[in-house]
């Protein structure tokens, strides 16, 4: 039987994905906005944006189950990390393939030159392509093959996925302080309590 308790975060899940299509459909609705003394960028670079902040934010929200986990003794953020993670992967594929598609013409020669001369442009390579591969080994018959010791190794690397993506935020062009602050600094605790926890006297699980 389904309880109040655990209907509760399904319904949060469910808010997060309404307000999240609902902001990036009112982005498109109003089209771009210049930004202080910034020009309005361009219609893909603009939802490009758009794509990449929610990517952010649910990326953040994944790294928080488990210490929201530690804290409040409660399995359900185990049991939601994978499909906030998932979420966050899906975004961030969007926001890429936006990017791609809108602004180089999937040119992917263009596409490299830029890389290699614009480091917000590696971070967002780099954090993509490690996102890609903890997407790829999510499955369950996937776990069960890596083995779970192995699979947790794996997807550790979520920590570092979320530091380069907010050094990819915070460098490119027209980047908004108050938002790759507060990300940043939201990815700063979250990794304090990780730490904080594996080198106290007792050790995450």
């Amino acid at each position: 039987m389904t309880t109040t308790a655990d209907r509760r975060p399904a319904i949060g899940f469910a808010l997060g994905i309404l307000v999240t299509l609902a902001q990036i459909s009112w982005s498109w609705h109003i089209g771009p906005q210049p930004k202080g003394e910034h020009p309005p960028p361009s219609w893909s670079l603009w939802i490009a944006n758009q794509l990449g902040f929610w990517a952010l934010a649910w990326l953040v929200a994944t790294l928080a189950c488990t210490p929201l986990r530690w804290w409040t003794g409660a399995t359900w953020p185990g049991r939601w990390r994978k499909r906030l993670g998932l979420v966050a992967f899906a975004l961030a594929a969007a926001h890429v393939g936006v990017f791609v598609i809108g602004e180089k013409s999937f040119d992917l020669w263009a596409i490299g030159v830029d890389v290699v001369k614009t480091p917000w442009l590696v971070f967002g390579v780099t954090a993509m392509t490690a996102l890609t591969v903890l997407a790829a080994t999510t499955p369950t018959a996937v776990v069960r093959w890596l083995g779970g010791a192995r699979w947790q190794r794996v997807h550790r690397l979520v920590y570092a996925v979320a530091v380069l993506a907010c050094l990819h935020y915070a460098l490119r062009d027209g980047a908004d302080p108050q938002h790759w602050i507060g990300f940043s600094l939201a990815v700063a605790g979250l990794l304090w309590v990780r730490w904080s926890r594996r080198s106290g006297p007792s050790k995450a699980r």
